[in-house]
C-alpha cells in the first residue's frame, strides 16, 4: 500500500480496552505448526489511572492448560503487570511493596526521574515498601517498568515482573490517533518450557556469558498462541520487546507495510513506511497498520529471519554451549489478527509532521566518549574492561552538557545498550545496516551488533545524582555488563 493511500485510511477510534484474564496455553514456534493454531484470545492487563497507587510484587504458582505451570512473580496479581497510563505533568505517588522473597526495586524504563526514583540497584529492598514520588515531565510515549536488582533482574522479569507505562500529552492528542479498541499494546516475550510442562528459568554459564536465555515459546501479553479480532480499519500497535535476550524482526505476513509513528521516546517527526522492524530487548515501537488492505480474513504478526553480522559463527555454536532455544535470527509467528465486520472508524488524515522534536547537532557536543563492549574469557562481558561494582563511579558527566557516546562492540554477540534517565538521538552506525525507522527519533535503548560502532548524542538534563547504563540482554546485565553514571 502506498503511503498516501495508507494515510487516507487512518481513523479515529473510541471505546475502552477490554479487560481479560491472563490466558495460558503453550505451543513452540515452528512456522508449520503454528499456522492456523492460534486459539487463545489476546488478553489485556488492567489499567491504573489513579495518581496514587500501590504496586505489590508477590509470588504465585500459576497453573495453565495443557498441564503447564509457571512459578510466577506478579505485580498486583497480574502477569504482565497492570498498564500505568497518565498525562504529562501528572504528579505520581507510588508505593512498591516487595513480597517475593528476593530483594527488588522498580526501574521506570525511559522515564526521566530523580536518581532516588530511578530504581538503581543500590536502592533494592529485601521486603517492606519503597515510596516513589515524581512528576511526568516528558513527552508522550510508550514506556515500561520492571525490576532492577543486581544479578537477579533477568529472573524477575522472566517470571512476570514487567508492565507498560504510557504517557499522553496535548501534542499527541491533537493528532486524533486510533484509540480505545483501536489501540493495542503488545509485549512480546519468549519462554522456555521443560518436558514436564514447567516454564523454567535456568540459564547455563554459556547463556549467562554469551547468548542470554532464549526461549522456545512465544507469549504476547502473557498468552501463548494468541489471536485478536479486528475490523478492516487502521489500528495503533504499541509494541514492546520484553524478552530477556531475544531480538525480533517484527513484520506481517505477505510483506504488509505499516507506518512507524513513534519509538522509545515518543512520536517521530514524521511517519515512516516499512515492512519490517528489528527490535532488541527493551526497545519499543509505535506503529499504524491498515487491516483493510488484507485480502484474507486473517493475518499473522511474525518475526522474520535476520543475520547477526560478524558474530554468526559464535552465535551458531549456542546449542553446543548449553542453549536449547532457537537461535537469534530464527523466523517464527507471534500472533494472529482475525479480520471481520465493517470498520466503524471516521476517516481522517495523518499530518505530514507528527512532532516538533528538535535534535542536537553533532557539532554541539562538548565531548565524545568511547564505550567499549568487550568479552573476557574469565569475566564475561565488560564495559570499558570492567564489570559492575555498586560503589564505583565509572563515568561523570556535567549536568546540562551534550555528549556523543560511541558504543563499540568488540564482542561476538549483540548488545542492546540502555542509558537510564536520558533520551538520545542515534547519529550513525558503522557497517552496512544503517539506521532503522525507530532510530530516527528519540531513543533510550540502541542495538549494537557484533563489530559495529554506534554513535549517539544526548543532553544530560536529568537531575544530578547516580544512574546506570547497561546492556539490556538481562543475562549480560546480571553478569556485570553495567556501569555507574553520575551527573554532577
Amino acid at each position: 500500500m502506498k503511503r498516501k493511500q495508507f494515510l487516507r485510511r487512518v481513523g479515529l477510534g473510541t471505546g475502552a480496552l477490554a479487560l481479560s484474564p491472563w490466558l495460558t496455553s503453550c505451543l513452540t514456534f515452528s512456522d508449520d505448526e503454528l499456522q492456523g493454531s492460534f486459539r487463545n484470545r489476546l488478553p489485556f492487563p488492567g489499567q491504573i489511572t489513579d495518581p496514587s497507587f500501590n504496586l505489590s510484587a508477590s509470588s504465585a504458582e500459576i497453573e495453565m492448560p495443557e498441564s503447564l505451570s509457571l512459578a510466577a512473580f506478579q505485580f498486583n496479581n497480574s502477569v504482565p503487570g497492570p498498564t500505568i497510563r497518565h498525562v504529562k505533568g501528572q504528579e505520581l505517588n507510588i508505593q512498591f511493596t516487595n513480597n517475593i522473597g528476593q530483594e527488588s526495586i522498580i526501574h521506570w524504563h525511559g522515564l526521566i526521574v530523580p536518581p532516588e526514583m530511578d530504581g538503581h540497584p543500590k536502592d533494592a529492598i529485601s521486603g517492606g515498601a519503597y515510596d516513589y514520588e515524581f512528576s511526568l515531565n516528558q513527552r508522550a510515549g510508550t514506556y515500561w517498568y520492571h525490576p532492577h536488582p543486581h544479578r537477579i533482574t533477568g529472573e524477575q522479569v522472566y517470571r512476570g515482573l514487567a508492565g507498560f507505562f504510557i504517557i499522553e500529552d496535548d501534542e499527541e492528542k491533537a493528532l486524533n490517533l486510533p484509540s480505545g479498541n483501536y489501540e493495542i499494546p503488545l509485549v512480546i516475550q519468549d519462554r522456555r518450557v521443560s518436558d514436564s510442562g514447567q516454564i523454567i528459568y535456568n540459564p547455563s554459564m554459556p547463556e549467562r556469558m554469551m547468548t542470554g536465555f532464549l526461549g522456545d515459546t512465544i507469549l504476547v501479553n502473557g498468552a501463548p498462541s494468541p489471536y485478536h479480532e479486528v475490523e478492516p480499519g487502521v489500528y495503533r500497535l504499541r509494541v514492546l520487546n520484553g524478552s530477556n535476550a531475544r531480538i525480533y524482526n517484527v513484520a506481517f505476513q505477505d510483506d504488509l507495510s505499516f507506518m512507524v509513528i513513534g519509538t522509545d521516546g515518543g512520536l517521530l517527526p514524521e511517519a515512516i513506511e516499512t515492512n519490517e522492524l528489528l527490535m532488541a530487548p527493551g526497545e519499543r515501537a509505535d506503529i499504524l497498520v491498515d487491516f483493510s488492505g488484507v485480502k484474507k480474513n486473517s493475518i499473522h504478526l511474525i518475526s522474520k529471519p535476520f543475520d547477526v553480522p560478524s558474530g554468526g559463527g559464535m552465535m551458531g555454536m549456542q546449542n553446543m554451549m548449553g542453549s536449547s532455544g532457537p537461535e537469534q535470527g530464527t523466523s517464527f509467528d507471534l500472533m494472529e489478527f482475525r479480520i471481520d465486520g465493517e470498520s466503524k472508524q471516521e476517516s481522517m488524515g495523518l499530518p505530514g509532521q507528527l512532532s516538533e522534536s528538535t535534535f542536537p547537532e553533532a557539532s554541539s557536543a562538548d565531548r565524545t566518549r568511547s564505550i567499549r563492549l568487550d568479552m573476557q574469557m574469565m569475566n564475561g562481558h565488560t564495559i570499558n574492561g570492567r564489570q559492575f561494582e555498586m560503589e564505583r563511579v565509572d563515568e561523570r558527566v556535567e549536568q546540562g552538557s551534550t555528549e556523543i557516546w560511541e558504543f563499540i562492540n568488540n564482542s561476538n554477540v549483540p548488545h542492546p545498550m540502555h542509558v537510564h534517565a536520558i533520551q538520545f538521538k542515534v547519529l550513525d552506525r558503522s557497517g552496512s545496516r544503517g539506521l532503522t525507522p525507530t532510530e530516527t527519533g528519540w531513543k533510550d535503548t540502541v542495538l549494537v551488533m557484533p563489530g559495529e560502532t554506534v554513535r549517539v548524542i544526548m543532553n544530560f538534563n536529568a537531575p544530578k545524582g547516580l544512574y546506570v547504563f547497561h546492556c539490556h540482554n538481562l543475562e549480560h546485565e546480571d553478569n556485570g555488563m553495567m556501569a555507574n553514571l553520575e551527573i554532577i
